[in-house]
């Protein structure tokens, strides 16, 4: 396993689930008391918790008071997903044939996704496509997505006997995904699958850039060679 490839998971996997806003408004009810929507905020890029401290401070709640009940809105909002029958996720087109070619490669494929850890993996499950993601970092274990990165790398080390250098690619939609690998020292691979342009992922210095994932063999051989 001589390559790590990362990928986000809502607008570059998927297209992002419904249910998964629905649970947060859920949890938001349940946990705080207060009816709202993760539509206040522009949350593209965004880690779980970082949407949670957002959207309730805009609500006018202080970080002590979000912090004191964070474990159980996380484990509400888990609880709600799982309740929501009407759950469709589209899986993007070209995903499932360029994660065969990989793994045929042996190459060790993992997920840095903001989604908690146990939404991620429900996503992947209903697509069929989760034994593919053999490590993570994802929202539950920190706020922020570089860290998110260094953890999957880390897991990969711990765990596959895995050498870090210059192999390492992370592939996002979003602006912060690209940022995160910049900074964890990974290489920045954007895909123009969610709101943001081509132009806007360079302004963050990605890598390359692709429209989709739909060229398999373009992308294995020319940007993951």
């Amino acid at each position: 396993m001589d390559k790590l490839i990362l990928f986000d998971i809502d607008k570059t996997l998927v297209k992002s689930s419904q249910g998964h806003k629905a649970a947060f408004s859920i949890a938001f009810k349940e946990v705080y008391g207060i009816d709202t929507s993760i539509d206040i905020i522009q949350y593209s890029g965004m880690t779980d918790q970082q949407i949670i401290f957002d959207v309730l401070k805009l609500k006018g709640l202080d970080e002590e008071k979000i912090k004191s009940k964070l474990d159980l809105c996380i484990k509400k909002m888990i609880d709600a997903y799982h309740s929501i029958n009407n759950n469709e996720i589209i899986i993007l087109p070209g995903v499932k044939e360029l994660l065969k070619a990989l793994e045929d490669r042996k190459y060790l494929i993992g997920l840095v996704t903001g989604n908690l850890e146990q939404i991620a993996r429900d996503k992947m499950k209903k697509l069929g496509i989760n034994h593919f993601f053999k490590v993570g970092g994802f929202g539950d274990e920190h706020i922020n997505r570089t860290e998110l990165v260094k953890i999957a790398v880390k897991k990969a080390q711990s765990n596959f006997n895995f050498i870090f250098s210059d192999n390492v690619y992370l592939i996002g939609d979003a602006p912060q995904d690209i940022k995160a690998a910049k900074e964890a020292g990974v290489k920045a691979i954007g895909v123009t699958t969610g709101i943001y342009t081509k132009k806007q992922l360079e302004n963050v210095a990605a890598d390359v850039i692709l429209k989709d994932l739909t060229n398999t063999e373009s992308i294995i051989n020319d940007i993951l060679k």
